[in-house]
């Protein structure tokens, strides 16, 4: 709009009317004499006298008089009126000065130009002192209180006695000030115009306010959060007897399955979140740390990572973080929350928040904890094996029963005494000096094998800054020492991050590096499972002093005896995997404007990890590998390693990258600000490649600066066809996998009342399908929440809490293995075909689709009385189709099995979280009082996990005909229809013969027999199980002398955890269980064989306590479910009488072997466990003070301290030992720990 304004000018300018040059010129004089021209002119002396005019008539006659001109608007200064002025011989500024003071204009000289114009009218703001006490509800005053003015930058903080003052301006009458305080629930308090303003602040023990939900892309207000996440704060699980953040969640997160096979130090356990969503993929969660997709260090295939025996030594993707430098942990469980993520989020998301700089002065922290870690005993419930004196008194009775080794050489122990015996090598009396001898060795092997170790862990963390630069740095070192000889697990950390905010710029840097070295002992020397199964009557040691070696069999292919002592093994044997691993993030965002920002985040990771695994030239290992002959002369042909050791090198480089874009919207649509909008849309690019070399040394000379022995290969034929090897002359690997990603969310809130949300994400792989939407996957998600007590219960008392929430959506998986072009493997130059060889690696499989997972959740939030009782009920159902099957196919096609979508899996159950705080005597500022915090995690309890295939038949495997085997059904490697993943199945156990006791087991009778009895045909024969079988599948067959025994992985796991809090001290005890598995017990009969020729155990082997407890006599079958020991000749016919064992349809070994697989050796894997048992104490402030400390605290605490669980368990560890395994696991270990945290 034009405003008319009259400007008058009383003299036209000449030099408009001159030409161009002079123009120029003139403009050029006037620039360089403005300065002395304003001067001049300002100081012109004029006469004025007027009286009643207008001041039009005073700057005619200044203009008259000097020259100058006026600028102007006439119609503004019609507010001045008439003036009467009478000044003689005065300047030109005395006269503008008299005019114009006391009225809204003011004047300033342009040049030869006066210019006339309204004063800018500057608001004259009020300040408002404000000032009072903040107490809390028993009128104790609470310090560190922050008291702000609502939608102002004006803040304060309480002092020691609760006082505060607070200068802020009064721009108008609704000021509102707001009182905040971790713990306390936030009170708002208008301005009314009374300067003082006391508070009674009312305790909000839930605190839920105080913690927003972390999804990695965004940052969420728990009011305003509509998916299933779990949120923990770090600092609630961090235990000093545990070195990474995953071993810490167990019982924490409901609806996460928390697995651990192994009490082995840096092994990675196993997490499951709701339930398993694949077959063939990675069942495991994915990790994200600061909004960044972390990949495992070494690319094991997914098959071993799902196998719940295999023990994974080389850590997770979140090994080499240190849990000091983490904030906060959120495990995000439905479609909703993980549907950002992509395909890669079908197992649900963890993400991890690190610490951060505070702005204020510098803090620093160090904290130290000392670890003492019990090794096994044999007076363990866990170890049930007979001492030297029963061992001896067992082999006395099977020699007396005249049971015969015929094929053993091993002569040790009592059945070496005796053969030298009767061999007359020794006389009477020496035979018992020596049996007396082993009676009373009694090797403890736990004691040479293992170790009570201790173990240490430091941190060192700077923090601090401004509002506009904060940064945060630490340092870690942690040496854990296992429970076996020599192992160890050192890791060294680094962090650093910098927050800087520069006008519409913000950058966040952060740099993470770790370097870790872990030495064990090689799986194949098997300590644990020696310690266990090793007699304990004979010694490890001569009388000398020197190690005493015993025959063992040997040789790849001779069986050739070599001499073995374990403590050699262990002393000459080490698996070493050095590490080291090193993420920078950096993010660089700018404020387009208010609601809108726009961020760039890249991230590049590198990770290298080398494992050594060496045997010395003394080992039995080596020895086997040169088959030394019993003359001691060498087998030229056969030995393959004649001098030096062995040397396996398994050396994964990791580099990752991930570039994302994204815009943030943040606004609220009104001035009121009920209604809000938050939406972001971005895009991704990532990287992930693993490269690869294994390779092994023969003649690896370790003590000889680490060189390789010259050999001549001409003499050792053996040696030189091992070179041609690929293990010798290496495997190279090179994995590399790109996605590009897109993706959008939005979020609607009304006022505090409810939210709805929309996720959405488009994955592009060339992993799949040759069309083009089987290379895309769009997932998505749709969630709200209604906030029940804010939208119709505000007015109701004792209701803090009540919320709704609800979502639906899809997921999706792949697998980084498959591909849709064929893969050449190009091979070495081929001695027969005399040219370069060439293998298909992988043939394409472009119908291959993504598999697709859909989703829903609904939770209940509520708290009431005050936030005595709070807690969350949630109902989930998951539904995975095309689930990724290996299909067998004929061998003709170069490969024996195709990956197809065929499977259909479901997940669903109920989670029901609750916390309690019956007693809290605590005022706010007060430190005397008593509470007491009691968590049962009844969600956990009565969480309902089911994971079947949905198919027609019951019992019914998804497999092929000719791609199942018994083996598959009895270890769980089998996907039947109705049943969970890892289900298994056992053999029917029908008692023990009453002639012998050997086992007996129901379907593996000649003649078909139901409830006893003979079944016969409609011609009256018998029928006999043979012909029943012939006309079954296998299949049918395995499932007529097999029943379902369960699954191996709970249904049910959670936690019970209890806080007690008084003064400075807090006593915390936290019980983990876990329901609805079954294990097997460890085997009886592990080498069970025709060669052995007998059923009495090796003269080294120890035997379980439980033969105390066998059949001896008819009629014990009543009483006892544990074998007898049958002649020498029954057991021979016993290893190949079984008339299955030829048949196509054949179903076990042995029925030794079928005992150790009955379901008579099956067992509830239930257990309660007091998972940690701390206590902490505050060091006061007064005390602290003296030793110009901010604060300190040290506690003591214990984990795994003990495990109540079956008695049928003998003491077996049912979360680490199960006789599924080949090997027995050791078992997690008990630790006590002390620790202290200081901050200056």
């Amino acid at each position: 709009m034009k405003k008319n304004r009259d400007v008058i000018f009383f003299r036209d300018f000449l030099f408009l009317k001159e030409k161009w040059k002079c123009v120029v010129r003139c403009c050029v004089l006037l620039f360089c004499l403005l300065p002395s021209t304003v001067v001049v002119a300002q100081h012109q002396k004029v006469t004025i006298d007027v009286k009643d005019v207008g001041v039009q008539e005073v700057f005619r006659s200044i203009n008259e008089q000097t020259g100058l001109d006026f600028v102007y608007g006439a119609l503004q200064l019609r507010e001045l009126g008439t003036v009467t002025l009478h000044l003689k011989d005065v300047t030109v500024e005395k006269v503008l000065s008299e005019l114009f003071t006391g009225t809204p204009f003011e004047y300033k000289f342009e040049m030869k130009s006066i210019v006339i114009k309204k004063r800018e009218e500057k608001q004259v703001v009020k300040n408002v002192v404000l000032s009072g006490v903040v107490t809390d509800e028993r009128g104790n005053p609470l310090p560190g209180v922050t008291v702000s003015v609502k939608k102002l930058s004006f803040g304060t903080a309480t002092d020691k006695d609760g006082k505060y003052k607070l200068s802020v301006p009064k721009v108008d009458d609704k000021l509102v000030i707001v009182f905040s305080f971790i713990g306390m629930e936030t009170v708002e308090v208008k301005y009314t115009g009374k300067d003082v303003i006391n508070v009674e602040m009312k305790e909000n023990v839930a605190e839920l306010e105080e913690v927003l939900v972390q999804t990695g892309y965004q940052t969420i207000d728990p009011r305003k959060n509509t998916s299933a996440v779990t949120t923990i704060k770090a600092e609630d699980i961090i235990t000093p007897g545990l070195q990474t953040i995953d071993q810490m969640l167990e019982g924490y997160v409901p609806g996460m399955v928390f697995m651990q096979n192994t009490g082995q130090i840096g092994a990675a356990p196993r997490l499951r979140v709701r339930g398993t969503s694949t077959v063939l993929g990675s069942q495991e969660p994915l990790w994200v740390i600061d909004g960044i997709v972390q990949e495992n260090p070494v690319n094991v295939d997914p098959s071993q990572i799902n196998d719940l025996d295999f023990v994974n030594l080389l850590g997770n993707a979140i090994s080499g973080l240190n849990p000091e430098d983490i904030e906060q942990i959120d495990v995000l469980k439905d479609a909703s929350a993980t549907a950002i993520y992509g395909a890669r989020a079908g197992n649900g998301v963890i993400v991890i928040t690190t610490k951060k700089g505070k702005a204020g002065p510098p803090t620093l922290s160090y904290s130290v904890s000392g670890t003492y870690t019990r090794r096994p005993y044999y007076t363990d419930r866990a170890v049930n094996v007979m001492n030297s004196m029963e061992r001896i008194d067992f082999s006395r009775e099977l020699i007396a029963k005249q049971t015969v080794y015929p094929t053993i050489q091993t002569w040790v122990g009592y059945e070496g005494a005796i053969r030298k015996y009767y061999a007359g090598e020794i006389s009477f009396d020496e035979f018992q000096k020596e049996v007396g001898y082993y009676e009373r060795v009694n090797t403890d092997w736990f004691d040479l094998l293992m170790q009570n170790s201790f173990s240490h862990k430091h941190t060192l963390s700077l923090s601090g800054g401004t509002d506009k630069t904060k940064y945060y740095a630490s340092v870690g070192y942690s040496d854990m020492k296992g429970a076996m000889r020599r192992e160890k697990n050192k890791l060294y950390s680094v962090s650093l991050k910098v927050d800087v905010t520069h006008k519409r710029f913000d950058m966040h840097f952060d740099l993470k590096g770790n370097v870790g070295e872990k030495r064990y002992t090689p799986s194949d020397v098997g300590v644990t499972e020696y310690a266990y199964n090793t007699t304990r009557a004979f010694p490890a040691y001569t009388e000398s002093g020197d190690y005493w070696y015993y025959a063992r069999i040997g040789g790849e292919v001779t069986s050739y005896y070599q001499l073995f002592n374990i403590l050699n093994e262990v002393e000459n044997s080490t698996q070493d995997i050095d590490s080291h691993g090193m993420t920078f993030t950096g993010t660089l965002g700018y404020r387009i404007f208010e609601p809108l920002k726009f961020a760039m985040t890249l991230s590049y990771s590198l990770d290298d990890t080398q494992q050594d695994i060496w045997h010395g030239e003394d080992s039995y290992y080596c020895r086997k590998l040169k088959s030394t002959q019993p003359d001691g002369k060498e087998n030229l042909s056969y030995n393959k390693l004649p001098v030096g050791g062995e040397l396996q090198e398994k050396h994964t480089r990791r580099n990752a990258y991930t570039l994302r874009g994204q815009l943030n919207f943040n606004k609220y649509l009104d001035a009121d600000q009920d209604h809000l909008i938050v939406a972001a849309l971005g895009g991704e690019m990532s990287s992930n490649k693993y490269k690869g070399l294994e390779q092994t040394y023969r003649g690896f000379l370790k003590d000889r600066g680490l060189q390789m022995a010259e050999i001549d290969l001409k003499t050792y034929i053996g040696y030189a066809s091992w070179l041609q090897t690929a293990e010798a002359k290496g495997i190279r690997s090179d994995q590399l996998t790109n996605m590009i990603s897109g993706y959008f969310t939005v979020s609607y809130s009304y006022k505090d009342y409810g939210t709805l949300n929309f996720n959405t994400r488009v994955d592009a792989s060339n992993k799949f399908g040759s069309r083009a939407n089987d290379k895309f996957l769009p997932i998505w998600s749709v969630s709200g929440r209604l906030n029940l007590k804010e939208s119709f219960l505000a007015g109701v008392r004792g209701v803090n809490t009540l919320a709704l929430r609800a979502s639906f959506g899809y997921q999706g998986n792949m697998l980084d293995s498959e591909t849709v072009e064929t893969i050449i493997k190009r091979g070495t130059h081929n001695q027969y075909f005399n040219e370069y060889a060439s293998s298909i690696y992988k043939f394409p499989n472009p119908l291959l689709k993504w598999e697709k997972i859909s989703s829903v959740n609904t939770t209940l939030d509520f708290a009431f009385f005050k936030n005595k009782i709070r807690g969350s009920v949630s109902y989930y159902y998951k539904k995975t189709r095309d689930a990724f099957l290996n299909k067998r196919i004929s061998e003709i096609n170069g490969i024996t099995a195709y990956v197809v979508n065929k499977g259909t899996l479901t997940n669903r159950g109920l989670e029901l979280a609750l916390n309690f705080t019956p007693i809290n005597t605590f005022g706010g500022g007060s430190k005397d009082g008593f509470r007491w915090n009691f968590d049962p995690q009844f969600g956990q309890v009565i969480n309902k996990l089911i994971n079947k295939a949905i198919n027609s038949g019951k019992n019914q495997s998804l497999r092929d005909e000719d791609n199942i085997t018994y083996s598959d059904y009895l270890n769980g490697k089998v996907e039947v229809v109705g049943r969970p993943l890892n289900s298994f199945f056992s053999y029917r156990f029908a008692g023990l013969d009453s002639k012998d006791g050997r086992p007996m087991f129901s379907g593996t009778e000649v003649n078909y027999t139901v409830n006893g009895e003979e079944v016969l045909d409609e011609a009256g024969k018998v029928i006999k199980n043979k012909d029943r079988y012939a006309n079954m599948t296998k299949e049918q067959v395995f499932l007529e002398v097999m029943d379902y025994s369960g699954c191996r992985v709970p249904k049910l796991q959670g936690g019970v955890r209890n806080t007690f809090s008084y003064r400075g001290f807090t006593l915390a005890v936290n019980l983990s269980y876990s329901i609805g598995s079954k294990i097997r017990l460890l085997k009886m009969y592990p080498n069970v064989a025709a060669e052995n020729g007998t059923l009495a155990p090796q003269p080294m082997e120890n035997v379980r306590r439980e033969f105390l407890k066998r059949w001896k006599n008819p009629g014990d079958e009543l009483y006892t479910n544990v074998p007898g020991i049958i002649s020498d000749a029954e057991f021979v016919k016993s290893l190949t009488s079984g008339w299955w064992r030829k048949e196509t349809y054949s179903f076990g070994t042995n029925i030794w072997q079928m005992y150790d697989y009955s379901d008579v050796r099956v067992v509830s894997g239930n257990y309660l466990k007091i998972q940690s048992l701390s206590l902490r104490y505050n060091i006061p402030s007064k005390w602290c003070n003296r030793f110009f400390l901010k604060s300190a605290y040290m506690s003591f605490s214990g984990t795994n301290l003990y495990t109540l669980s079956a008695k049928a368990l003998k003491g077996q560890d049912p979360s680490t030992q199960t006789g599924s395994s080949t090997k027995i696991a050791q078992s997690v270990r008990p630790t006590y720990s002390f620790s202290l945290n200081v901050t200056f």
